[in-house]
């Protein structure tokens, strides 16, 4: 859900900083790297004045084909200001990795960011990074995992009487020590020991899991949008489904075979599976 201290602070603005980029049209290129500058600044709002509405689905894909990794941290709000509709693109930060542009986005003549690029917000712009910027990122992931840390270290010392932490001998163990067999479980009270390799459990990337299901169904049968709205409105992550999603430390959310055979046997139930997907994501979208 779209952070309400940003909604809040885009409806008010009268200039943009930092957190707040303000913007008279829609041009999706410009878009792109305000989005990926906000994100690995830690987040904000760019509001797009006088607009009803942003295309949430093109701008993503925009994003994924221009920034790596896989973003997804954003939400299109509807806006009022001054009593003229606008449009908010509220910007969760990026976490573990920041987004870097692998293709130049250009607007007419004008470049507005190259590839290999690394966009941070200095003030009221978007800009390439300075050595600051790389600092400060790492400053607020080491900050983050400090966190979680602390977080788990509080779970562990608030577990029930009975709680045990277990040592287990595997007895087949690959080259390099790593167990070969796991069972993959949603149930909570399984136990979980030993250590898979996602690269094989969950082999595929976004774009892979689409060439895949694509080359099932039919080219141009899905896209990244429609992979984000069953995501969403089925609440498919790594831990409701981790037999489907693995989230490495450093990278792009990666899946599993089962994922692009469950997509395409949900297709094969229902035809409408993801157009009716797109639909309840976005009409919850606009409910917000």
């Amino acid at each position: 859900m779209a952070d309400s201290r940003y909604l809040s602070r885009a409806a008010n603005a009268t200039r943009s900083s930092k957190r707040v980029a303000l913007r008279d049209g829609v041009d999706y290129v410009e878009l792109v790297r305000d989005v990926a500058a906000m994100a690995n600044s830690g987040g904000g709002v760019i509001v797009v004045d006088g607009v009803a509405g942003v295309d949430e689905e093109l701008l993503h894909e925009q994003l994924g084909q221009y920034a790596e990794p896989e973003f997804e941290g954003f939400e299109v709000e509807p806006l009022s200001r001054n009593g003229r509709p606008s449009v908010a693109v509220v910007v969760e930060g990026v976490r573990n990795a920041p987004l870097v542009f692998r293709e130049t986005g250009r607007v007419g003549e004008h470049v507005a960011f190259v590839t290999g690029g690394l966009y941070f917000r200095h003030g009221a712009k978007s800009e390439a990074a300075t050595g600051e910027d790389v600092r400060d990122f790492i400053r607020r992931q080491l900050e983050a995992t400090r966190t979680q840390w602390l977080a788990n270290i509080r779970q562990v010392m608030h577990a029930p009487d009975g709680a045990e932490v277990a040592v287990i001998e595997t007895a087949e163990r690959d080259e390099e020590g790593r167990p070969t067999l796991i069972r993959l479980t949603t149930d909570p009270h399984a136990p979980l020991y030993g250590q898979v390799d996602p690269d094989q459990s969950h082999p595929y990337r976004q774009k892979e899991v689409i060439r895949e299901v694509n080359a099932r169904l039919g080219e141009g049968a899905v896209n990244a949008f429609d992979v984000l709205s069953v995501r969403r409105v089925h609440a498919i992550s790594e831990d409701t489904r981790p037999e489907f999603v693995h989230v490495p430390k450093f990278g792009s959310p990666q899946y599993s075979d089962a994922f692009v055979e469950w997509l395409v046997s949900e297709w094969e139930r229902d035809a409408q599976f993801f157009e009716r997907a797109k639909a309840s994501y976005l009409a919850t979208r606009k409910r917000r």
